[in-house]
């Protein structure tokens, strides 16, 4: 399920052409920050390389935007209000377009898809989440009430669902949520720090490893 359809940068550019107000020169410029932001990082990226990889001139780089911080604000806007939700909607409509009647389904609806999403748009969730680290809470509260919606409307109904029927351990939701989603952003996590990692062993394990854990297995 994580393919082109949830490829930031496809979506990015999808968004950017849809912005009003925006002219075409500025909107290549925002394009051409993210891939090097996501890529070199903020700090390596100069405004010749901006210019460059935008075809403009370098003094049409920060016309509209008036220096390289305020610019980087204008390129995380769009990933922020239009991508990122976009990108979890249409996961969630993929993943939870049916209920799921045993543990191991749900899991794998959920581990394979966002570890290889992760995969596929790591460069791009690293600039992010260097800004959840080091700058407002404004960003850290635009995620939360993305995952927060998708969380409510796919994740906790087949919780509910499997809770009922005898299938799942009866934990509080929130704790079924904190369990499956931390074990994905702790791959997330090894990816930032350079660990090794082989994504069809950590599919693998988690996915064991969340299914024995979730299970109801009748112990009193």
């Amino acid at each position: 399920m994580a393919d082109a359809e949830n490829d930031f940068q496809q979506l990015y550019k999808e968004t950017l052409k849809k912005m009003d107000g925006l002219t075409d020169k500025q909107k290549r410029i925002l394009q051409a920050a993210l891939e090097l932001f996501s890529t070199q990082g903020f700090s390596e990226t100069s405004s010749a390389q901006i210019a460059d990889r935008a075809g403009v001139a370098v003094g049409s780089v920060y016309q509209r935007f008036h220096n390289k911080q305020a610019l980087l604000v204008a390129v995380l806007a769009p990933l922020l209000n239009d991508v990122l939700p976009k990108a979890v909607d249409e996961f969630g409509n993929t993943a939870f377009s049916k209920s799921y009647d045993e543990v191991e389904p749900f899991v794998r609806a959920i581990v394979p898809d966002r570890l290889r999403f992760i995969d596929q748009n790591y460069a791009a969730l690293k600039l992010l989440a260097g800004q959840v680290i080091v700058e407002d809470e404004g960003i850290i509260s635009q995620l939360t009430e993305a995952f927060s919606s998708h969380i409510s409307s796919n994740v906790i109904p087949n919780i509910k669902h499997l809770q009922k029927t005898g299938k799942m351990a009866r934990f509080p939701e929130r704790y079924v949520i904190q369990f499956l989603f931390s074990s994905v952003i702790g791959y997330f996590g090894k990816r930032i720090l350079g660990i090794p990692v082989n994504i069809e062993d950590e599919i693998k394990y988690m996915t064991v490893f969340l299914t024995n854990g979730l299970t109801d297995h009748n112990v009193k």
